[in-house]
């Protein structure tokens, strides 16, 4: 398991953004309580998998790091055709490095409430599986605003969040 500040400089390096974006986000989501809290250094709290599923949601969904908690609350509430919230499916996701590495491509548009994980099919190369999350919201006016997570990236991630032992183990 990483701690916070280890997890938050891979999630910068592999999403192609600031550090100092990243630490803003899990700021805003502690100070909302959808990110473990503790002491510094040595003391502080690993990070796990709802925690990571949080940031990934705040990265995709939120335009603004002060939008963050409303982005992953909205996010998190979409469901599937079959009933399955986007939140419940990121976490089993972000809790296995099996069902990680099956992901091709997270994705989230913005001002239109809906989402989207592409899944590999079962030779790894093209899109087998898509399943669509949408709300019942209506769509704003304007451009779509598209942001989306390869799934290579959120393979590492879960790796990290996961630990060596973890990871080990499912080798």
């Amino acid at each position: 398991m990483a701690h916070r500040t280890a997890l938050n400089t891979q999630i910068a390096e592999l999403a192609g953004i600031s550090k100092h974006t990243v630490d803003r986000i899990g700021v805003n989501l502690n100070k909302g309580g959808l990110l473990l809290a503790g002491g510094r250094g040595r003391h502080a709290p690993s990070m796990g998998p709802e925690d990571l599923k949080n940031i990934i949601l705040a990265m995709l969904g939120a335009e603004k790091t002060s939008k963050v908690f409303q982005a992953v609350l909205g996010l998190h509430a979409l469901k599937s055709a079959s009933g399955d919230l986007f939140g419940d499916v990121l976490l089993d996701i972000c809790s296995d490095p099996e069902k990680a590495d099956k992901v091709m491509q997270v994705t989230v548009l913005r001002n239109y409430p809906q989402a989207t994980i592409y899944w590999k099919d079962e030779s790894g190369s093209r899109v087998g599986r898509i399943e669509n999350f949408v709300a019942g919201a209506e769509e704003q006016p304007g451009l779509r605003v598209v942001a989306s997570l390869n799934g290579s990236v959120i393979t590492k991630l879960v790796k990290i969040v996961a630990g060596p032992k973890k990871v080990a183990e499912e080798a």
